[in-house]
């Protein structure tokens, strides 16, 4: 009886030892050791930017027929990001949301006038102009000076004004929540609607008051150019640069960076070489010379709102899969594609890389082994 107590407890003994040795493997296949690099980075932070266009628009009241016109309207886009996959809150330039009052309304009120007189204003002189712009009223449909409203777009972006914004598949449509103009903070937080099937990616705001002269960075967003225009269709791209310093502009200060930013950055999200924002871009003198607002005061508008900034479980399943791709195990590499599809089957980056797992795959060079 005893010997057999003995065998048994041997067995057992055996047994636990072998399961524990399976685990053990699979917890060092999982726990893989791998440096990011500065371009996994930015494929990682990709998709958490997105294209914010905004549209205002009026109606004239017609002081000779007193009736009103049709609206009118200007527009206004950048690049934002999302800080919080969960909620849908977003960050952009405030100046990207805003509208001078004045400009938008002498604009509505001269293409109105062209439109409806024509040339039968070629008589008039500075002080009709001028009476016109005092005297005709220009108001949103609620009252206000404008109407605004503002959408939001992943991936592939349309630069113009959309045609058809009730069409969810390209335009998701945002609210304003709070914002600070160019001559303050120029940040603004705007929210969408989280849909069932197109989880959100998100990025981390870092402390910028670590940051230092001749830090690296990089400046994801969707530029144009004069070649590019503003009316095609348009891709985040990646450019790279320095912090050349900070300043103080009207008792705020600014981080001066070296490095490639067009129009349509305005908005986007400057981060380190750990992927994590240091700053958002407002402005800037030319191509190469731009700046930036510290992510800190990000923080602050965030903190303001009550939002959290955290990523999200697309975010880590496409790092997981990026990572098993480099190490040329795609077989892993697919499983965590396939996880992000599943939750959002938008995710170019995650179609780009399956593919080229898959690929790799069907040419036996997996290196799992």
């Amino acid at each position: 009886m005893n010997k057999k107590i003995v065998k048994w407890l041997f067995f057992c003994f055996i047994l636990i030892f072998i399961l524990g040795s399976l685990s053990m493997g699979c917890s060092k296949e999982e726990e893989v050791s791998y440096e990011l690099t500065s371009q996994d980075t930015a494929i990682l932070t990709q998709p958490s930017v997105c294209f914010v266009t905004v549209y205002f628009w009026g109606y004239v009241l017609d002081p000779w027929y007193n009736t009103w016109s049709g609206a009118y309207y200007e527009s206004s886009a950048g690049t934002g990001f999302c800080v919080n996959p969960e909620t849908g809150h977003i960050i952009t330039a405030g100046h990207v949301v805003e509208i001078s009052e004045v400009d938008f309304k002498y604009d509505v009120i001269y293409a109105y006038l062209m439109d409806t007189y024509g040339s039968d204003l070629d008589v008039w002189t500075d002080t009709d102009w001028n009476w016109a712009y005092e005297n005709i009223k220009v108001e949103g449909a609620d009252g206000g000076p404008y109407d605004r409203e503002v959408y939001v777009q992943f991936n592939t972006a349309d630069s113009g004004i959309p045609d058809n914004p009730s069409n969810v598949d390209t335009f998701i449509r945002g609210e304003l929540l709070d914002y600070s103009g160019w001559d303050q903070r120029d940040i603004a937080l705007i929210r969408i609607q989280p849909q069932t099937g197109r989880a959100l990616s998100s990025v981390i705001v870092g402390d910028s008051s670590a940051v230092e002269t001749q830090d690296d960075l990089f400046i994801v967003g969707y530029p144009w150019t004069s070649n590019i225009g503003q009316e095609n269709i348009m891709n985040p791209t990646t450019t790279n640069g320095t912090i050349s310093g900070r300043l103080m502009l009207s008792g705020m200060e600014v981080f001066q960076i070296q490095g490639d930013a067009r129009p349509g950055n305005s908005g986007g999200p400057v981060l380190n070489k750990d992927g994590q924002v240091i700053g958002i871009l407002t402005m800037g003198t030319d191509e190469t010379n731009n700046y930036l607002r510290p992510s800190n005061d990000i923080k602050e508008i965030l903190s303001r709102n009550g939002v959290t900034n955290k990523l999200g479980t697309i975010d880590e399943e496409f790092k997981q899969g990026l990572i098993m791709y480099r190490l040329k195990d795609y077989s892993k590499a697919i499983e965590h594609f396939n996880a992000v599809l599943n939750l959002n089957q938008k995710h170019l980056l995650a179609q780009e890389y399956r593919s080229k797992s898959q690929e790799a795959l069907n040419k036996g060079e997996d290196g799992s082994s």
